[in-house]
């Protein structure tokens, strides 16, 4: 039913990690909107410059909002594959999972943003809703 979920590996480890609903519900609380949450842990703005013309700079993520984001999605994902798995999850703490990490801060907010931005996505544009009124 669900697509599989995505993993980042850490300190040779890998970790299942899924932005949800209940992540999101997370981010909005600390961060007020997801939209200044996003700008956050993106590597790159967007600027016009003086001809009119939109260039693209890199930028430094902000480090809180990229842990977090690392920690939040990291829980949620151990949540879901021990309840398919039917066993309790692991509950890591934040420090555990954020001292994991060997890979440089622009690629992991990089992940961090793809594994985001996955949760706005359409997935199935045939929804089961629509399914059952066409069936009546």
């Amino acid at each position: 039913m669900f697509e599989p979920l995505k993993t980042i590996e850490l300190s040779g480890k890998e970790y299942p990690i899924k932005c949800d609903l209940l992540v999101l519900e997370k981010i909005q609380d600390k961060y007020k909107t997801v939209g200044e949450f996003e700008d956050m842990i993106t590597t790159w703005r967007i600027e016009t410059d003086e001809d009119g013309n939109e260039v693209t700079h890199g930028k430094i993520p902000n480090a809180r909002a990229v842990n977090d984001a690392l920690y939040w999605m990291v829980c949620e994902g151990e949540y879901i594959t021990a309840d398919s798995e039917n066993r309790q999850p692991h509950l890591f703490t934040r420090e555990e999972v954020i001292r994991s990490v060997d890979i440089p801060i622009i690629t992991l907010a990089n992940q961090m943003h793809n594994e985001f931005y996955r949760c706005f996505k359409i997935k199935n544009v045939m929804t089961t809703q629509n399914q059952a009124e066409e069936k009546a």
